[in-house]
């Protein structure tokens, strides 16, 4: 006999915790748990149809197996467009909540998912045996989802294109930075600002969807880059136009090592001085002021790259070290 347990307040770390410039929802999400009263639970592996090398899926990498599977199941079935995922192996509720939100970061092109969802377990054993996904309303059906693919991919293979005349992955990646800066503004009420398709379809997002913009056409373009969780210095986020420190960001490898970029900042500041300016292009830890990272993000590799800056390489910007925040 199933039991149905009061619905509990949850949240995820990588968009819930993150109100204004990513996640804009007024609640946090609600987890429906529901349990089957049964014991017992299959304890196997699941060998999936992906595999997710680290250099472009790092926070695969960074679970344990239970989670890994977990995160391969759910890959698998978003992927293939489905709301309700068996999930088999006896894990843990949060190895899954772990494994969703793994799946988030490493993974834009799942643009059509909501960040909240269901799951029931064994009563006894408190093995999770399935969980149900939520997609935007504009993926609502199977027809609007494959509709919203077309157009979402015509965006990004749009700028994917124009970057191929460019023989260096530094060039390219100017080019993406400022193909979604020119399609995109911010806009802290945005629609769907946790997705990518917000910055590439709506022409307005928060920090969310610039990067996952950035980090999908990057990872199509063959140049690793990351989605970074972290925050921001107060004064810098009210200048730039937020209200929440909680800030994203990306990490992206076009030298000999890894730098920070900000597109969303960028465009901010370029909209401040009346032309395109690159402050936070290519930078290393230590130069990439007023952000810190938090979450599993702090496991992404150090930026110790100060070769690839805008200025170092493309000619005379406005640095960090000049900004001057003002409410």
């Amino acid at each position: 006999m199933k039991k149905r347990l009061a619905a509990v307040l949850m949240t995820i770390v990588l968009v819930l915790t993150m109100p204004g410039c990513s996640f804009l929802s007024k609640n946090p999400s609600l987890y429906s748990i529901q349990t089957t009263g049964k014991g017992g639970s299959t304890k196997r592996a699941y060998t999936g149809t992906s595999v997710f090398d680290p250099s472009y899926y790092p926070y695969f990498n960074m679970l344990g197996p239970g989670a890994q599977d977990a995160y391969s199941m759910i890959y698998d079935g978003l992927a293939a467009g489905e709301t309700n995922i068996k999930l088999t192996g006896g894990m843990s509720t949060q190895d899954v909540k772990d494994a969703f939100n793994m799946v988030l970061l490493d993974h834009p092109e799942l643009f059509w998912v909501r960040t909240d969802f269901n799951y029931s377990y064994v009563e006894v054993t408190g093995a999770v045996t399935s969980a149900q996904f939520n997609f935007y309303e504009f993926a609502s059906t199977p027809e609007r989802l494959a509709n919203a693919k077309r157009e979402f991919d015509a965006a990004a293979n749009a700028i994917i294109s124009g970057a191929k005349q460019y023989n260096t992955a530094v060039e390219k990646e100017l080019y993406i930075h400022d193909a979604i800066n020119n399609l995109c503004e911010f806009d802290v009420n945005a629609q769907y600002s946790q997705s990518a398709y917000s910055a590439l379809i709506t022409g307005k997002s928060v920090c969310a969807g610039y990067s996952r913009a950035f980090q999908y056409i990057m990872q199509k373009s063959g140049i690793p880059c990351f989605y970074c969780m972290g925050t921001a210095d107060g004064d810098a986020v009210a200048a730039t136009g937020g209200n929440e420190t909680s800030h994203s960001w990306n990490i992206v490898r076009t030298g000999i090592t890894y730098c920070n970029v900000d597109c969303m900042w960028n465009d901010s500041v370029s909209n401040a001085y009346g032309k395109k300016q690159y402050p936070f292009f290519n930078l290393s830890d230590k130069e990439f002021k007023y952000h810190t990272r938090t979450g599993q993000s702090v496991n992404l590799p150090s930026c110790n790259d100060d070769s690839q800056s805008y200025s170092k390489l493309f000619g005379k910007t406005v640095e960090v070290k000049d900004l001057i925040f003002k409410k």
